[in-house]
């Protein structure tokens, strides 16, 4: 997906402006939850979603959406991340 496409769907369904996270290489963030749906896009690196069923890997151009109140960890590959989060 580019990232037009992204900002379009984005909008479409009614997500907020997106936010630019970074994240290290190799790391981790404790588990925790949100508490709105978020629409992720990875701009660079590899971004892992650690949630109860198998680990989910996204490469660049890719997306994904999670939804509110699931238990989950950001992972980063050995050359960090850098993905959009837009939520609602």
């Amino acid at each position: 997906m580019t990232l037009e496409v992204f900002d379009t769907i984005r909008k479409r369904d009614g997500f907020g402006e997106p936010k630019r996270i970074s994240f290290d290489p190799l790391s981790r963030s404790a588990l925790h939850t949100h508490d709105k749906v978020s629409f992720v896009y990875v701009l660079d690196g590899l971004f892992i979603l650690n949630t109860a069923g198998p680990a989910q890997h996204y490469q660049p151009g890719e997306t994904c959406v999670l939804d509110k109140n699931i238990e989950h960890a950001e992972e980063a590959g050995p050359d960090g991340a850098v993905v959009l989060v837009a939520r609602k």
